[in-house]
């Protein structure tokens, strides 16, 4: 129901349609019209949208962040889409580093595999496997599509891989992630 103001004794005063009563000499009109309410001087009443001051919404913004990053159930879609947010791994170095945690390292995303400290001899990389898991960006697995192999990574049969220029063929499902080269599991996992 609309609202309606209007200045009565220096004070503003807000009120509903059907609560303008409006007097008339004697009489009083009840649930007056709409054009009988702007023509005794009431004003529609727009109710006023606040922002928080830019210092308050800068907070705002800093807290989910925060909150975004100690989640451990980030998917793959998610932390691809929202990489902007993820917090560098250079940035955690003494922090304990929980098991699906996403973090940045030299421009990629790499999720935790196992709980540990993160410290400068334990980044993410091919060297700490055990710890750390790329994180790529979708594609198709097809030969017009292949994905690029980036160890330490798991890869699956009938998808095709592109690692040094060269397209590779998996024949059998690592099952767990690989840390060689693709060029040293051809005959094992892959097939050019």
């Amino acid at each position: 129901m609309k609202q309606y103001t209007k200045i009565i004794d220096g004070k503003a005063v807000i009120k509903a349609a059907n609560q303008i009563v409006i007097r008339m000499g004697r009489a009083e009109i009840y649930q007056p019209t709409e054009e009988m309410i702007l023509n005794d001087g009431w004003v529609e009443y727009v109710e006023e949208i606040t922002t928080l001051p830019k210092s308050r919404m800068r907070i705002v913004q800093e807290l989910v962040i925060k909150q975004w990053n100690e989640r451990t159930d980030i998917s793959d879609d998610e932390a691809l889409q929202y990489s902007v947010i993820v917090y560098p791994w250079e940035n955690l170095i003494s922090q304990e580093m929980a098991v699906g945690k996403v973090v940045t390292h030299n421009g990629e995303l790499w999720r935790v595999r196992q709980a540990h400290t993160a410290s400068t001899e334990y980044a993410p990389s091919l060297n700490t496997a055990a710890l750390w898991e790329h994180i790529n960006i979708a594609h198709a697995g097809t030969t017009e599509d292949p994905i690029p192999y980036m160890p330490p990574m798991e890869v699956f049969e009938g998808k095709y891989y592109v690692e040094n220029e060269v397209v590779y063929h998996c024949i059998r499902s690592s099952g767990t992630t690989l840390t060689h080269s693709l060029a040293a599991l051809i005959g094992s996992y892959v097939e050019i």
